[in-house]
């Protein structure tokens, strides 16, 4: 029978971690944004709720 190797088998729970909280709170943030009047929106982005600078490899 194949086995994986030793380094997938050791880091494959990290990763599995990593995802399960990254994946949600990512999701929350692309839903959800700045809610309007939370005081840590500074108001300088747009409408949209991206800043101009925000790479278009990340999606939103």
């Amino acid at each position: 029978m194949l086995r994986a190797p030793t380094a997938v088998r050791v880091s494959l729970p990290t990763v599995l971690v990593v995802v399960a909280t990254v994946w949600p709170a990512w999701w929350f943030f692309a839903t959800r944004g700045t809610l309007d009047g939370y005081p840590g929106d500074s108001g300088l982005c747009p409408v949209s709720n991206v800043p101009p600078q925000w790479p278009d490899w990340i999606p939103v």
